[in-house]
């Protein structure tokens, strides 16, 4: 399996996941609207309790088979668990360090029947400056025993704390080769655009503007006001989610996607390249957290704290 097909593996599920949002994600059972006598429930189904405390995304699950679970202890994530798109038993598992009650390593392999399949993975290492903000991040790709490209991220961030910028500067080896540049646009605590740039670098890792850069656009065209889920679970670790694909980008945003358009590069110069829209609805609980979709096939599930 190469990177590329591996990440077009993850992009297809996740833009399926978000495509069968499209007027969906919220439950009528658990709406006070459809079932005033189950009020926000858990997401797990019309009879679950209601949480009107704390709580903590748990499993995110798609005509009854669970597409996404984050194992959790208390409110310290431990492993996050994302079903891919080759095969019922083959999953993406990210399992989190701290130190100092920081994430300070997030790892990102293939299982298959619960055990390593040996083949891509992705080793993120983060370091903090003194605020508590991620400064720097290096990022060992292996295509099973054997190491394939080393990352290095810095980041940069606006006067409110925001990220604005991420720089991946490729390595093979001890040579640079490519870099990626992540620009995001922010309006309050929502990413609303993120444009990558990607191209080649010089051996001392500056990239090479005057070569091709291929620039990839994702509009986060509209956002609800209600509370985004995964919020309730470490920031930190959905910057990493992100930088393995660009898609997952809106998981750090304080709110629920609606609608979004993505623009791939064409192969071809001057022709337009392919757009890939996606529009979305939801319902919520009586705490503002969606709960499921309005066809009842994709449920959240929470666990209280």
């Amino acid at each position: 399996m190469t990177r590329n097909k591996f990440l077009t593996g993850i992009s297809a599920i996740l833009l399926g996941f978000m495509l069968s949002c499209d007027n969906t994600t919220a439950d009528p059972i658990n709406n006070t609207l459809n079932n005033p006598n189950n009020p926000g429930g858990s997401g797990g189904g019309g009879s679950a309790p209601s949480i009107t405390g704390p709580r903590i995304l748990h499993k995110i699950n798609v005509n009854s088979v669970t597409n996404q679970e984050f194992v959790t202890n208390g409110n310290v994530l431990e492993k996050a668990i994302f079903k891919e798109a080759s095969g019922p038993t083959s999953f993406l598992v990210g399992t989190v360090t701290y130190t100092s009650g920081k994430v300070t390593r997030v790892k990102f392999a293939q299982e298959v029947n619960g055990a390593p399949a040996n083949t891509l993975s992705y080793d993120f290492n983060i370091t903090y400056d003194s605020g508590g903000k991620i400064n720097y991040t290096t990022c060992q790709t292996m295509l099973g025993t054997m190491p394939s490209f080393n990352s290095e991220y810095t980041y940069t961030y606006d006067g409110s704390g925001k990220i604005t910028k991420i720089v991946e500067k490729k390595k093979s080896g001890s040579t640079y080769t490519h870099f990626i540049n992540y620009n995001l646009t922010n309006s309050g605590d929502n990413i609303t655009k993120m444009v990558s740039e990607s191209g080649i670098t010089n051996a001392a890792g500056v990239p090479d503007l005057s070569a091709t850069v291929l620039t990839t656009t994702y509009d986060y065209t509209s956002y609800d006001d209600k509370i985004n889920p995964y919020t309730t679970l470490p920031k930190t670790f959905f910057v990493m989610w992100s930088l393995l694909h660009p898609i997952n980008f809106p998981s750090l945003s304080a709110n629920n996607l609606k609608s979004f358009n993505i623009v791939y590069p064409s192969p071809v110069p001057g022709i337009p390249g392919q757009v890939i829209p996606g529009a979305y609805t939801y319902l919520y609980d009586t705490q503002n957290y969606p709960v499921s979709d309005q066809t009842q096939a994709q449920k959240y599930i929470y666990k209280a704290l």
